[in-house]
Parts: structure tokens; C-alpha cells; sequence
């Protein structure tokens, strides 16, 4: 069995201390009380609470950007959207809080990790509009139709995942993947 690093462990824990309390809720006590380890521990491997949960949304942008890319690789252009919307569900699903306080906290400008969420924010719209560019090029769509496939299309089709995983698993868990993915615009 692999070890778990005092840094995955203080991570793993302020995800669940959060998702019970909300982030300004959540204190470097409950923080390091839930991860087992020393308050000093907290302070040796962050600098505080902000760098903590930076780490925390930065991780969980980077796995979903993972999980796009792998789909998207595996895919037809034209296959690529449901793909990668199924990759999507399936990550959050994994990470249901880490997706809870993404969802949060996605749009707030007011955090100390407020440029570090809108890089990460922009990197996954990014990649989610060039797979929906694809899919329409291969689509014969012409070239500038594909061009006013902007980020904000990316980030709509990003909402939308987002928005419909967090009903599915918290509204209607009896629903399969694809039912979800049928409702979602751009996965159909």
C-alpha cells in the first residue's frame, strides 16, 4: 500500500472539515485534528488556511483537466463531447466534495486563490471548447462557425456538466450516466 503524504493527508482532511462547515468555516484545528497530524504540521507544509484549499482547487481543476484530456485522446472528434462529458461526471462523481467546493467557489473573487481558480478555471473552458471546435470541424461546419466557438462556450458547456452532476448525485442518484448525459446540451 502506497503512503499517503502529510500534504495529501491535511488536503483530503480540509476537504472534509469543508464540506461539513463551508470554507470559512472550516479551522486549522478541525483541519488538523481531521488529518491526524500536529497544528504545526499545518503551518510546516502551508502557510495557512487559503494556501490549503489553493491547493485543494488547484488539484481538483488538475484531475478534471486530466480526465478531458484522456477523453478527448480516446475519442472520435465527433465522439468527443459525450466522451469527455462522461469523463466529467465520472471525476466529480469520484470527488463529489472537492466538485461541492469547486462549484462554490469557482465564481468568488474575493479568495487569496482567486487568480490561481480563474487559471485553472480558464484551462478546463479552454480545453472543453476546442473539443466541441472539433467536433463541429469534423462535423463540416465551416472554419468561422468553428472560430465563434469561443472559452465562454467551454464554460457554458462546463456549467452545464457541473450543474447536472451535483443534481444527479444529490438529487437523483437512481439516474444511470447516460440519462444524465442525454439532458446535458453539447453531450447529446
Amino acid at each position: 500500500m502506497a503512503r499517503v503524504s502529510t500534504k495529501q493527508l491535511i488536503t483530503e482532511a480540509a476537504v472534509r472539515v469543508a464540506a461539513q462547515h463551508g470554507i470559512s468555516g472550516a479551522s486549522m484545528d478541525e483541519i488538523a485534528e481531521a488529518a491526524g497530524v500536529a497544528k504545526g504540521s499545518l503551518y510546516y507544509n502551508f502557510k495557512s488556511k487559503d494556501a490549503i484549499f489553493e491547493e485543494v482547487i488547484r488539484e481538483g481543476f488538475a484531475r478534471l483537466a486530466a480526465a478531458i484530456d484522456s477523453a478527448a485522446a480516446g475519442s472520435a472528434a465527433a465522439d468527443a463531447p459525450r466522451a469527455v462529458a462522461a469523463a466529467t461526471l465520472e471525476t466529480l462523481r469520484e470527488n463529489l466534495d472537492v466538485a461541492k467546493l469547486m462549484a462554490a467557489e469557482v465564481f468568488r473573487t474575493d479568495r487569496a486563490w482567486a487568480d490561481s481558480m480563474q487559471l485553472a478555471r480558464g484551462s478546463v473552458a479552454v480545453r472543453y471548447r476546442d473539443v466541441l471546435r472539433a467536433a463541429r470541424a469534423t462535423g463540416g461546419a465551416p472554419a468561422a462557425e468553428v472560430a465563434r466557438i469561443t472559452e465562454t462556450a467551454g464554460a457554458a458547456f462546463f456549467g452545464a456538466l457541473a450543474g447536472a452532476t451535483l443534481d444527479w448525485l444529490l438529487f437523483r442518484p437512481e439516474q444511470s450516466i447516460d440519462e444524465v448525459l442525454d439532458q446535458v446540451p453539447g453531450a447529446v
